[in-house]
């Protein structure tokens, strides 16, 4: 089972790798529209679709993974997910320069000391304790955004960028709290698959108004580092997440340089 997890876990960072580059063809393909219009010209478009499909199949990839490693590995393999894009753009005829091979590299090398340092954990069943905390947590990451989106400036585009952090580490957590139940049709009725839900919709809605209004770069970065940190945190304070013992400096310093890595590519997540 942990090899089939280390599996889905691939799977679903070249999913979403795959998907970016794919929404990103389609959404430029409608770019001429605008309004309401716009919208159904995107999600029309052929490889908007496929992307879609395909980020629905990273997620299963996720929840799967969740069902035997932890939090800070799955969410710093599914982050660098950018790297995927990254090498695809390269493929089809973008430049990637020293600063971006090294940051492939850097990254790379940060999930290798990773991967060297978690400890395989079966998802536990969560109490309704934890269900209802995570579906009343869906109001933290909406305030910020409600409020990122009624400012201007910078501070609107930070606040929007932490509030889609926030809900895709929502997506997380509530991933790794249903990762001991069956997959099967009961789990369309489990709550916690509509926290999913919630906290994907708030994601990347903030997420798009983020981009609207800021510089990728920043936008990425800020997402990215909320979408690691935040679920990891919460994997090993709740959900008993843990790594082998001695390689805690080890750990810390593979996270630390994955998400250095995918911050420095964070420019391809547009």
């Amino acid at each position: 089972m942990l090899l089939i997890s280390w599996i889905a876990a691939v799977i679903a960072c070249l999913a979403y790798g795959v998907a970016t580059v794919l929404q990103a063809v389609g959404a430029r393909r409608a770019a001429a529209a605008a309004g309401v219009g716009g919208v159904v010209g995107i999600v029309t478009q052929l490889p908007y679709l496929v992307g879609l499909a395909l980020d629905g199949f990273g997620f299963l990839g996720n929840v799967v993974a969740l069902r035997e490693l932890p939090l800070f590995l799955v969410e710093s393999i599914v982050a660098a997910s950018v790297g995927v894009t990254a090498i695809i753009a390269a493929l089809r005829g973008e430049k990637l320069g020293g600063r971006d091979w090294g940051a492939l590299g850097v990254l790379g090398l940060g999930l290798v000391l990773l991967s060297l340092s978690a400890a395989a954990e079966a998802a536990t069943v969560t109490g309704g304790a934890v269900t209802v905390a995570i579906l009343v947590g869906a109001v933290v990451p909406l305030s910020v955004g409600l409020v990122g989106y009624r400012r201007a400036g910078r501070s609107s585009v930070i606040l929007c960028a932490v509030a889609a952090g926030l809900g895709f580490s929502g997506v997380a957590v509530a991933a790794r709290a249903m990762g001991a139940d069956a997959i099967d049709l009961r789990l369309l009725v489990n709550p916690l698959l509509w926290a999913v839900a919630a906290y994907g919709a708030i994601a990347v809605g903030f997420f798009g108004v983020a981009l609207q209004r800021g510089k990728v770069t920043v936008v990425a970065a800020v997402t990215f580092v909320i979408e690691v940190i935040v679920p990891s945190a919460l994997g090993l304070l709740v959900f008993g997440d843990s790594m082998l013992p001695g390689r805690e400096v080890l750990a810390a310093a593979g996270f630390v340089l994955a998400i250095g890595g995918t911050i420095a590519l964070s420019r391809f997540a547009e």
